[in-house]
Parts: structure tokens; sequence; C-alpha cells
């Protein structure tokens, strides 16, 4: 199908300093788990989405120094050349598909653990980490020449971004990294020129922005990805107080090329990206408006809000709210959004549900999982595509036993495949206890993982819907005829209380 003529401004090429995206779909900086350390399952993942249409796609948080070292979470980090060779192979598979590299220099500062590296970090002032108080986490005051050495960290870690093939420098001034921990007031104690007045405690990041823009300006995207309020009031980064106005100051020295929108801090930072039980689409949109009319039209603003409607994007644009549709969560569920708006497949898009699942298994120092993309990171190990699917060699008849979220999405893949699949479920609708869950208070985007489901089955001629057969005994299913069975009839919650404390079931529960 061809694409609506409405949605071609999100297609429009956009100049970010001296690069240049070829459409406004930008995937934001986020965890996944893979770091530097397992080369191969970061540059297919990330790669599947340059694929899908991501004109600009970025690593998760990347270590600059050992000072910074997150570990037992996983960064990309820029240390040696071994995370150079590590991520080359990310920013080529990228470069393959026209899409641009960004990586997100990162110093924790106060709340790097350093459990690996055994550095001390250094910061604005001697303060132990609100992040990790149960930890020991903490910093040394930084005196000029720390400072100095600081901003040197993250200009020769840009050298071995530029070596990797990175085409976008991102500085982190959010989740309250070194940058954030000089200009907000709560963490920066100091008298001198670095500290006490706004002036004073902007000085470091200024000054960052100024040496990275020096020395990359020419040649790469210099941006920043800046909570422009912490939410804590009074206490942190106010948007209307020192937000805007640290916006106003670095846009004056003309040090950065494009800015990442974002709210909240390290401590809270479902508030930046929270579930859609709480947050809907554009709850940003404000702050965001505020910085784009600081910074004008000549500097690009990215807005994260996890937007899955051409609409809701096209709407951001025209009204000059921002300029690129940034995405973390959407482009997890659907690495293949952009190139389906672009192909007028509007009804094919696999819309992120806000249940944060990837958010959750990354606090547990897990691999990122999604509810609505199995794929997600399998995409080297196993070889797995969202969209592509390889055609069995030994087609047979398949009979699928629920139509939950599970039996749904086997019979989906099976079709793909190109099995003769029988879906049959009990009950008269698809979807199994998902049709319960999402009928619970603000859960009802969580219905997205049933209607995708029914829209794809519908399109397959191989795959037949069978509803409200009531339940099939063993021997239904044995008498059925099909080649092969797979049962999906889900599980059950135990009512007897039995949990992971006592492995036994409590009394009058």
């Amino acid at each position: 199908m061809a694409r609506d003529p409405k949605y071609d401004i999100l297609f429009e090429p956009i100049r970010i300093g001296p690069k240049t995206m070829w459409n406004r779909f930008w995937q934001t900086t986020h965890c996944a788990g893979p770091g530097s350390e397992r080369p191969g399952t970061q540059a297919y993942f990330r790669a599947m989405k340059a694929e899908g249409g991501w004109s600009a796609v970025f690593t998760e948080f990347c270590s600059v120094h050992p000072e910074s070292d997150e570990y037992p979470y996983t960064s990309a980090r820029l240390w040696d050349e071994g995370d150079v060779i590590n991520l080359r192979l990310m920013c080529d598979m990228l470069h393959e598909h026209n899409a641009l590299a960004g990586v997100q220099l990162w110093y924790g500062g106060m709340h790097s653990l350093c459990f690996e590296s055994r550095e001390v970090p250094r910061s604005a002032s001697c303060l132990p980490s609100n992040l990790f108080p149960s930890r020991c986490a903490y910093s040394t005051e930084m005196d000029e020449d720390d400072i100095k050495a600081a901003i040197n960290m993250y200009v020769e870690a840009a050298k071995r971004a530029e070596q990797a093939g990175f085409d976008i420098l991102e500085v982190s001034g959010g989740d309250s990294t070194l940058p954030v921990q000089f200009l907000d007031h709560r963490y920066n104690h100091r008298t001198d020129r670095y500290g006490g007045s706004f002036e004073n405690r902007a000085r470091f990041y200024v000054e960052l922005m100024t040496a990275l823009m020096k020395e990359f300006g020419d040649r790469l995207a210099v941006t920043t990805r800046f909570e422009v309020d912490t939410l804590l009031g009074p206490d942190g980064i106010e948007a209307e107080e020192e937000g805007i106005r640290f916006v106003e100051l670095l846009h004056r020295e003309g040090v950065c090329h494009a800015w990442s929108v974002k709210i909240g801090d390290y401590e809270e930072w479902g508030e930046d990206a929270g579930p859609s039980r709480w947050r809907k689409t554009g709850w940003m949109l404000p702050f965001v408006r505020q910085v784009k009319s600081v910074v004008g039209p000549d500097i690009p603003v990215v807005t994260n809000g996890r937007y899955t409607s051409p609409d809701d994007m096209v709407a951001i644009i025209q009204k000059g709210i921002g300029d690129i549709i940034g995405a973390a969560r959407p482009s997890i569920a659907d690495p293949f959004l952009p190139r389906k708006i672009m192909e007028g497949r509007i009804e094919d898009i696999r819309e992120c549900i806000g249940c944060n699942i990837c958010v959750s298994r990354f606090n547990h120092f897990g691999q990122l999982n999604c509810t609505q993309n199995a794929t997600s990171m399998e995409e080297y190990r196993r070889g797995w595509h969202p969209e592509k699917f390889d055609k069995t060699e030994n087609p047979c008849s398949v009979l699928v036993v629920g139509g939950g979220p599970a039996g749904m999405e086997c019979a989906r893949v099976l079709g793909e495949r190109g099995y003769d699949v029988h879906l049959r479920e009990a009950e008269a609708e698809l979807g199994g206890h998902w049709r319960w869950v999402c009928k619970l208070p603000r859960l009802q985007e969580w219905a997205r993982v049933i209607t995708y489901r029914e829209i794809q089955l519908g399109k397959l001629k191989n795959v037949e819907v069978h509803l409200g057969v009531g339940p099939m005994s063993a021997d239904d299913v044995l008498s059925y005829g099909a080649d092969k069975v797979v049962i999906a009839t889900g599980s059950f919650w135990r009512t007897d209380g039995l949990g992971a404390e006592t492995h036994h079931p409590v009394p009058g529960a």
C-alpha cells in the first residue's frame, strides 16, 4: 500500500549539525543488557531497528571511563580499543541500513558502584549515593584538575566512539549523571567557581559541551539528553526555574546540535519511562514545548512519550512542539514501526503496551525482553526476525488448543511459516485470561496484545480460528486429526497461599 500523504512530514530529512537523518524517527538511548561485551547481540538488536526504518539508533548508556563502572548493571563502554572493536560491528550494521549510529556518553559520578573496576568515582561534592544508599556508593569531590581530567575522559571516549563509527555523540545530562551533579543544588555543595550560583553550577556542563563541540562538531553531531525537570519541586531542578534557564544558557553558547528532552531523575526514572497504567502517551509534551520555544527552528528537539500513532507524531511536528520522534519502548515492541507507516500498513504496527517488562528485566540484571515482541534480543543468538519467517520444508496441519496470547502468537507464527493451522478457543472471544487483565483499572492499552494478533490472524488464509468450542478433552484433541498439536491452555494462580517464602500452603489463605 502507498503511504498516506498526511504522514509525509515524518519522512522528511532533518539535519543535526554535520549529519542528516533521512526521516524523523530516533531510537532513543535505552538499556537492553548486551553492553560492549556481547557485540553480536548488541549489533543485531540495534540493526533490526535500522532495517525497520529508525534513522538514528543509539546504544544504551555508555560509560566513558572505569571510574563510571556500573557493574552489576550492564552499560556499553568506551574504555579501550576492545570496546571500539566490539561496538564497531553495531555501527557498521546500522550504516548498512542508512541509519546514523548514536552513543550516549555517561559518567555516573556518585552513583557509579565500581564493583568491577574498584575505582573511586569523582563528583561535584563528596556525597553518598542516594540511589544506592545500602551499597556504600559514594564519590570524592573534584578539584579543578579533576574537572579538567573528567572532561578529558569524555573527549577521549568520544575519540574512541568516532573510531568505532558513531555519528552522534549524546551527553547524558539526565539520570543524575555528572553534569547534573554539578548543575543540581542538591548535589552541588561547592563554594568555588563551580558551585553556588546557577552560572557556576552550570559551568561544568557548558565546558564539557564546548570541549566536545570544539573537537568533533565539524564531523559528528554533538547533542545532549537533558532532564529539564527532576519533578522534585524546589529540592531539585524545576523546568520553570533552572531547567529552562539552563537550556537558554547552553543555547546561547551554540554548543549543542540537538536536544533530547526527558524528565525525572535516576532514582525515579519511571517518571521518564512511565508505565501505561500511570503515564499516557505524550505526558512530557509541556516540557518539550518549553525547550523548543527556547532553541527555535534551527536546533532540532527530540520528543519522547511512547508514541505509536502516526497521527500523534505528525501533530507534534506540525504544531512546532518538537522535530524528531524519539522512542525506546515502541522501537522494541515494533522495530519496523517507521517502515510500516512508510508503506501504509498502519494496522500492522505492533504497539507498545507500556507494561515495562523491558525495564523490569534490566533492573534484574538481565537481557531485555518484550511482551509484544518475542524476537527482541534473540536476533543474533537465534536468528529471529520480527517480520520474516522461514517457510517450513514439511508443511502439515497443526492444532493449537487455547486462544490466549501464547496460543494466538503460536498460531500466527506457524501460519506465517506455512503450516495449516486450526486455533481453537473454548470461550467466545480470543485473549484468554488477558481479556480480564485488560479490564483492570488503567490497563486498557494492554488489550493491544490481543487486537494486534487478531488482525494478523485474520490476514492468514491458512489459519482457521474456532471460537466458543468449549474445553477439549485429551480424546477430543487426539481424535481431531491434526498432524501436530500445541497445548496453549495457560496456567492458573494457586489459591492456597503457597509462595517463595515457605513453599507450603498458608493455612486460611
